[in-house]
């Protein structure tokens, strides 16, 4: 959901979570696809939903960022690394959107509480 909506245009989970977590529509694409086919590689992801592997990555490390993604490290038999990424379960999830949600209602309603202390020329 793009900062220009109003909350009033809430009215899916997509537009919930693009809000609560600040994503775009190709993280959520990613969040998606990541959770339709279980943990894999940024490259496999990225094969799999036919696009490049650095957009991909970069969805991946947002996502990681707002906690919806999990990655782990996997080592070589021959030496070396790779990352595989997951999604959080679907529960913690929506207790993650649950508990932003009950925050920007708190905030919300202490912004109102001084509604009245702030002069006309303040409000807007």
């Amino acid at each position: 959901m793009s900062p220009q909506k109003s909350i009033s245009s809430i009215s899916s989970c997509k537009d919930i979570v693009q809000c609560a977590f600040s994503l775009n529509d190709f993280e959520v694409e990613v969040f998606r696809s990541a959770f339709k086919h279980g943990p894999m590689r940024a490259d496999e992801l990225a094969d799999l939903m036919g696009v490049e592997r650095s957009k991909v990555y970069r969805a991946l490390q947002k996502l990681l960022s707002c906690g919806m993604c999990i990655r782990e490290t996997k080592s070589l038999e021959k030496g070396g690394y790779y990352h595989v990424y997951s999604t959080i379960d679907r529960d913690v999830l929506r207790s993650k959107m649950e508990r932003c949600i009950g925050e920007w209602n708190e905030r919300m309603r202490d912004a109102m509480a001084r509604f009245d202390e702030r002069s006309p020329g303040d409000i807007i």
